[in-house]
């Protein structure tokens, strides 16, 4: 990891535009040259193009993180789970994390709603309780299944709000996926705002690492939630033909760890009943159009 991190400060990121499109799939007003620690200000609303094969461009990873999701053994493969809200990673995974040798764990809030926000949460008297209170639900959810991440980050951004910080959102994941081979994150299906925001930044910050190093993470996605009407549908994902899921049915232990997990999250218990503790469900991610409305809402 020393040498991902020396690489992450180092390496130029280079775009040329021309019609103020770049091939990565993003829109910029000029052509700039930085450091990937150092980006410059972006419009928060590029949108992401669909059909390019670059920003999935390593397919025969992800197809062989997912056999090795299926089988039983450790998973020696740089990865790295991006989540927005802490118990994400365990609906994710809580059953299967134990299996990471080399996991990135990073969460894009902490949970709590913004300080210029109303904040309404009972039995909290504000938000900076709460999100401690989260803080501290995950590092016991983490130790509960067993999970050692080699790294784990917070980007400390506001609930509701990762929408809003797509440009320098997109860049600072880019230096911090620099090192690994896959990415799993949550799906584009309309269940949660941050969620959606989510899975379009990462796949942009792999079409910039694309652009940037001719190479990039293979994205997956794991199975949350997403709305049909007014029927919430857990633990399953809105089909894509093209990107069949793998359902791991988990073994006892494994349905321990995911249950002790889930048991750790207080705050969240009256969310988290609603998921399954017998199976988690992952595929490769599927070439979005993000300019277009999330299936269930379109």
């Amino acid at each position: 990891m020393a040498r991902g991190r020396r690489l992450s400060r180092q390496i130029l990121l280079r775009c040329h535009t021309r019609r103020g499109k770049c091939r990565a799939g993003y829109r910029l007003g000029r052509r700039w040259l930085v450091r990937a620690r150092d980006p410059p200000d972006i419009e928060p609303d590029w949108p992401l193009y669909s059909g390019q094969p670059r920003v999935n461009s390593s397919p025969d990873k992800g197809q062989a993180l997912l056999d090795a999701l299926a089988g039983n053994g450790p998973i020696m493969t740089p990865v790295a789970l991006v989540v927005a809200h802490q118990d994400d990673e365990a609906i994710a995974a809580a059953g299967t994390l134990v299996r990471f040798r080399a996991l990135t764990l990073i969460h894009l809030t902490d949970g709590a709603t913004s300080p210029s926000a109303p904040f309404s949460q009972p039995g909290f008297s504000n938000r900076d309780e709460y999100a401690q209170t989260r803080a501290r639900e995950l590092d016991r959810a983490l130790q509960a299944c067993l999970a050692v991440p080699q790294r784990q980050i917070c980007y400390q951004l506001p609930d509701q709000t990762v929408g809003e910080a797509i440009g320098t959102l997109t860049k600072r994941l880019a230096a911090d996926l620099l090192a690994v081979d896959a990415v799993i994150t949550h799906p584009y299906e309309g269940g949660h705002m941050d969620h959606d925001a989510a899975a379009r930044a990462v796949a942009l910050a792999c079409a910039l690492l694309a652009r940037a190093t001719g190479r990039a993470p293979a994205r997956l996605e794991f199975a949350g939630y997403h709305r049909i009407g007014n029927d919430v549908r857990t633990g399953e994902f809105w089909p894509d033909p093209a990107c069949p899921a793998v359902k791991i049915t988990l073994s006892p232990s494994a349905r321990r760890r995911r249950e002790a997990a889930f048991e750790c999250f207080t705050s969240q218990r009256d969310n988290l009943r609603y998921f399954s503790t017998l199976g988690e469900s992952f595929r490769i991610a599927p070439d979005y159009d993000f300019t277009q409305a999330p299936p269930t809402r379109s």
